[in-house]
């Protein structure tokens, strides 16, 4: 029989995976999670996912049984089969933080790896929110939605690299500041197909929801349709069908690199969104955009932080040996 709970006014706000763990004591957060990925839980008799907050009066089951996980284990693994890879799975990885203080941390994401739950997605993959909690549990209340705790700024889940978290709400609240007001700095590196224009130049094309499920459409900057987005480009290096571009970004709009580097005839090399009508000689299994320096101001010291990262390997692969 699964165990039942009735949330308390106390316990609100909390997420799921943490309130059982204060609750089935046999079994590591970590366990918990993975029994909930199974089916294991419920919250008002609908299945429920990792990633769930609870409200005051939410009805909570949840089921002990291994014998009852394993089978409900057999039948998410059948469905697994027929779906199109996830992504990392964050049992598998380590957060890989680059500087951390009691206000904040700067970490380098994985490429595949989501940051957060969609909004839109009943049943969410690992996120990179899985690993932040684990690491740093009182995260799970900053911030100012239940989902994305710390989350200031995000990447798209085939991007890599630097990323800042708020680990307390005054720094959230400063950092998101920083962030809206554009006195921070990011920088990418991106590898794309053919060659802009220009050795380097601004991409001001403004940012709109696409026709095609899941893209964003980069529009002329004369039309009012969607949100401004500002982009530079310098070109680093010229290979064979492709260039090896420094792109800072202005402005943080959904996909807004990859868009505006479409709208230009160069996508980013690896996108399977945004992608040539031709098939591409260069095919890394991976998006070849990674964002390689991030600064921003220290909430309480006002000093500088500037944090660079190495470029992945893979973009050595592939320019390495090639001439323009």
């Amino acid at each position: 029989m699964p165990n039942k709970w009735t949330i308390k006014p106390a316990d609100a706000g909390q997420r799921l995976d943490v309130f059982l763990a204060s609750k089935v004591t046999d079994l590591t957060r970590s366990g918990i999670a993975k029994r909930l990925k199974t089916g294991a839980g419920t919250i008002n008799a609908k299945r429920a996912t990792v990633h769930a907050f609870l409200k005051a009066g939410d009805k909570v089951a949840f089921d002990t049984d291994p014998k009852s996980a394993s089978l409900r284990q057999g039948r998410t693994d059948a469905v697994r089969k027929s779906e199109p890879d996830p992504g990392p799975r964050t049992s598998d990885l380590k957060l890989s933080i680059v500087k951390e203080t009691p206000d904040w941390m700067v970490i380098d994401k994985p490429a595949g790896l989501l940051v957060h739950p969609e909004a839109d997605d009943n049943n969410p993959t690992d996120t990179l929110i899985d690993l932040l909690i684990a690491h740093h549990p009182p995260l799970a209340r900053v911030g100012e939605e239940p989902s994305r705790p710390g989350i200031v700024h995000r990447l798209d889940r085939d991007v890599s690299g630097l990323m800042a978290i708020a680990k307390t709400q005054f720094a959230f609240d400063d950092l998101k500041r920083q962030f809206a007001q554009r006195l921070t700095q990011k920088t990418y590196l991106a590898l794309v197909h053919g060659a802009p224009p220009q050795e380097e130049g601004e991409i001001r094309f403004r940012i709109a929801r696409s026709a095609q499920g899941g893209r964003m459409a980069a529009r002329p900057e004369k039309e009012t349709e969607g949100k401004a987005a500002w982009s530079h480009y310098r070109v680093l290096r010229k290979i064979k069908n492709a260039t090896l571009l420094e792109v800072q970004i202005f402005s943080g709009r959904t996909h807004q690199i990859r868009a505006h580097l479409f709208a230009l005839g160069c996508p980013v090399v690896g996108d399977t969104l945004y992608k040539p009508k031709t098939r591409p000689n260069l095919q890394p299994g991976r998006l070849m955009l990674q964002s390689v320096k991030l600064a921003f101001l220290d909430p309480k010291t006002h000093e500088l932080q500037t944090f660079n990262l190495d470029p992945d390997p893979m973009f050595d692969t592939l320019t390495s040996g090639h001439k323009s």
